[in-house]
């Protein structure tokens, strides 16, 4: 199973060349350095919690995210949960409630999430939708490798007359390690492809590093 992950991973690379191959002509690109630490683990049987604060380094003003979020089983394959996330760069805010249900089969789990964006001096809610389909399998002892792909769709744009479009691709792989029994350390690589009508694409590289305390 360890040869099989990363062709997933090379997989995955290889759909975003081919998501958009006339916008991907006119693609612009940067990196970004996204760190994340919280805490998460059950709260009552069935139920997890997680709170988190994460840092989105880039050119320019860097994003900081506080969120929380609470998932509860509804049967061995399904969960609904939800949660809250506040955005906030260089002074520009975003309150961000969002609900979602998580369906899993074996190895695999597929998320429903839509998000209700509130932005500062926006002329109404913005509506997100987002579908993600991800694998998950161990690695080596203690370490969990990983892989996904998520849609996230623009049902409605914060301003009006705003476009309903495709807002974003993201392709992810990394690991998970339990380097103590309540720490996970997580690194990780996310391709984002953001297109748009006028052909200006814009791809992102994003390297990734998450730190959690497992209560």
């Amino acid at each position: 199973m360890s040869n099989r992950f990363p062709a997933l991973a090379i997989g995955f690379a290889a759909l975003g060349a081919f998501m958009q191959p006339t916008a991907a002509k006119a693609a612009t690109s940067d990196d970004e350095l996204w760190i994340e630490t919280g805490i998460k683990g059950d709260i009552a049987p069935g139920t997890d919690f997680k709170l988190e604060l994460e840092t989105r380094r880039r050119e320019g003003p860097n994003e900081y995210i506080l969120g929380a979020e609470v998932n509860t089983d509804v049967s061995s394959a399904l969960a609904l949960g939800g949660g809250i996330e506040i955005h906030d760069e260089d002074g520009f805010t975003e309150v961000r409630p969002y609900q979602q249900l998580t369906f899993g089969l074996g190895k695999f789990d597929f998320r429903s999430r839509i998000e209700e964006r509130f932005y500062d001096g926006a002329d109404r809610m913005a509506l997100r939708l987002r579908q993600r389909a991800r694998f998950r399998t161990p690695i080596a002892e203690k370490i969990t490798g990983f892989a996904s792909g998520e849609l996230l769709y623009q049902l409605r744009d914060r301003n009006e007359g705003g476009p309903e479009r495709i807002d974003q691709w993201r392709l992810n792989a990394g690991a998970t390690a339990r380097i103590a029994p309540e720490l996970e350390l997580t690194g990780g690589y996310l391709f984002q492809i953001r297109p748009r009508d006028n052909g200006n694409t814009r791809h992102t590289h994003v390297s990734q590093v998450s730190l959690f305390y497992r209560f």
